[in-house]
């Protein structure tokens, strides 16, 4: 039988972060920080005197101690307690001593996406019409029901095509409800969230790498396909690679069990962000036997990246399959009609040079595999 699987950064789907939804990373990447960090130091059993001096430097500079904060990318939440006050005449002070003291986080404040977008969305997906699909930038998997029933199965039928029966996503790390999640025609026998995997008390993943075991044979047997999503930690965040290199290294130990426990098809999908030049790459593109599709003789594709313009360095979203699977590859392509570059391709009718900052897809393409199992 042959198997369509395929790996899609969809960007969230109905409501994405104002400050993740700019012209570059550079604009609202600082305020992503900003709220990390402050979350960060908000969860301090105890604030110390230098806890306290940044919570007011980044809470002053996002003007979020004002009695009406309005700050374009962050909101902070306050539900219970006080965590600063500021006096008629002086500057404003932490009057909490820890977390024990109040309730709040700072959230990112999001927008919608337009109606057209979602839509292009679910069309690439339709297009495609992968077996199994791993989706990247998913806000739950109620969001992911929704956007399936609402936009992908009439796009589906409409082609011809069958909708997914089967669907699921672990909510992760990640407080911006930005996960990893999967859409299977076929029942997933079980799953395992590594969550909570952890060095130094910090854990690994930016948002998961779960375990998706889907029975293809109806059976739940050692011929399940396993797929492991991942979302690594982008440049924007993580300027040296450091994560990312941790990253990739817990997703070869997680991988080599998976061999060692006897299944030999393989999938580890997603969005790495980074190229396959990286050095941060390197513990699961070189240290182990997984093949990128793209890096087959089967890709007759002109562009080596998976992301906007898809240059070589924007090579971002990989399909890595274990040898069972490589050596049974027949096509491997990428659906990038979502995206406008009219120099290099031709995208969907409705995205154009007056459309394209509202109704493209994706920033990200969707790569696809068919393998003979």
């Amino acid at each position: 039988m042959s198997v369509r699987v395929a790996t899609f950064n969809v960007e969230n789907l109905f409501n994405r972060p104002r400050a993740m939804n700019q012209a570059t990373w550079a604009e609202g990447q600082p305020a992503i920080d900003a709220a990390h960090e402050l979350n960060d130091l908000f969860q301090k059993e105890t604030y110390d005197p230098s806890d306290a001096k940044r919570m007011l430097e980044l809470l002053g500079k996002y003007g979020l101690l004002s009695s009406r904060p309005n700050n374009r990318y962050l909101e902070l939440r306050k539900y219970r307690g006080q965590l600063f006050r500021v006096p008629r005449s002086g500057p404003a002070e932490i009057v909490a001593m820890g977390r024990a003291d109040w309730v709040g986080w700072i959230d990112l404040k999001l927008d919608p996406v337009e109606d057209e977008a979602i839509a292009n969305t679910a069309r690439v997906i339709a297009e495609v019409d992968a077996d199994v699909l791993v989706v990247v930038e998913v806000e739950n998997r109620i969001t992911l029901q929704n956007f399936h029933d609402g936009f992908v199965a009439p796009q589906m039928k409409k082609l011809g095509n069958n909708p997914y029966s089967y669907n699921m996503v672990i909510d992760g790390n990640d407080s911006r409800g930005i996960d990893v999640g999967i859409l299977s025609a076929y029942p997933l026998s079980s799953m395992r969230s590594h969550i909570t995997d952890a060095i130094a008390g910090k854990r690994i993943f930016s948002r998961d790498c779960p375990e998706y075991y889907i029975s293809i044979d109806g059976r739940g047997s050692k011929s399940d396909l396993v797929f492991l999503p991942n979302h690594f930690a982008s440049k924007g965040s993580d300027h040296t690679g450091e994560r990312r290199t941790v990253q990739a290294e817990r997703v070869r130990e997680i991988y080599e069990s998976i061999r060692g426990a006897g299944y030999a098809n393989v999938v580890v999908a997603g969005d790495l962000n980074d190229h396959p030049a990286s050095e941060a790459l390197d513990p699961i593109l070189k240290q182990t036997d997984l093949k990128d599709a793209m890096a087959t003789s089967k890709y007759k594709g002109q562009y080596p990246g998976t992301y906007q313009h898809a240059t070589a360095k924007e090579k971002f979203d990989y399909l890595l399959l274990s040898p069972a699977l490589a050596a049974q590859v027949t096509a491997v392509d990428v659906d990038r009609r979502g995206f406008y570059a009219p120099q290099k391709w031709e995208s969907f009718e409705n995205v154009n040079a007056e459309t394209k900052n509202r109704f493209q897809a994706s920033d990200h393409h969707c790569v696809w595999a068919d393998i003979d199992i």
